[in-house]
């Protein structure tokens, strides 16, 4: 696993609550999917997957310009490949552990596929992406097909690392927002994922032969999609 594992108590702090553990699920919308983007585009997805995880759950935001450097409560360490037009939760494989309290924000790793995740998985995402979308695009007249990856293109391009951003800090949703009171009851965690906000600022008229590479601004604006930190990725907690 290429995740950045690392002890609650020595690396980022600890609030002292009681130790937890808890299921989480993952799932995503009801597909094949139209919508209308931010850029006039209507849009029909028939495909949209992606590679999550591990997941860090925050008592204090992470700072979207340093690595790490929010106050971790509970981690889901494992990795789960979404369907994300498939709105039936699947199981994380290991679940969420940590401690009690709140946590408002959340790192998501953004990784190609790990060993744990199917052959299929794998081969149809390719070991340089975190991810694949596909389906139409139409605006004033004009359709267009579009199939391509979620790929960070500094994973392929390691001109594009900088100090201040390495390769790991771009493989990341830096803070996805939530209000989430983790209690010493038992509870479960679910994620619901909505892809419609991946495409907000894509900009379909810039498509070449119905794809992208690395330095495509469709690309760009894609992973920009990806990574917002509000109106993508909802969780909640469930009594259990």
């Amino acid at each position: 696993m290429r995740a950045v594992v690392f002890c609650l108590a020595l690396s980022c702090g600890t609030t002292g609550g009681a130790l937890v553990t808890l299921p989480m699920s993952v799932s995503g919308v009801q597909g094949p999917l139209t919508f209308t983007t931010n850029t006039g585009w209507t849009v029909n997805m028939t495909t949209a997957k992606a590679a999550l995880g591990p997941f860090y759950f925050n008592v204090s935001p992470p700072s979207t310009q340093s690595f790490r450097n929010g106050t971790v409560i509970i981690e889901a360490t494992e990795q789960i490949v979404i369907d994300a037009l498939d709105p039936k939760p699947r199981a994380l494989n290991g679940g969420a552990d940590g401690e009690t309290g709140t946590a408002v924000a959340v790192e998501i790793d953004l990784f190609p596929p790990d060993a744990t995740q199917t052959t299929a998985a794998r081969a149809q995402i390719g070991s340089v992406n975190f991810g694949i979308v596909a389906g139409t695009a139409s605006k004033g007249g004009t359709t267009v097909s579009f199939s391509g990856p979620l790929a960070i293109p500094a994973l392929s391009d390691p001109s594009l690392q900088t100090t201040q951003k390495p390769l790991l800090a771009q493989e990341r949703i830096a803070g996805a927002a939530v209000d989430l009171q983790f209690t010493a009851a038992p509870q479960t965690l679910a994620l619901k994922v909505d892809p419609t906000h991946w495409f907000d600022s894509v900009d379909f008229s810039q498509l070449q032969n119905g794809t992208w590479d690395i330095h495509s601004a469709i690309l760009n604006a894609l992973v920009q999609g990806v990574e917002q930190e509000s109106g993508v990725y909802g969780f909640s907690l469930a009594t259990r």
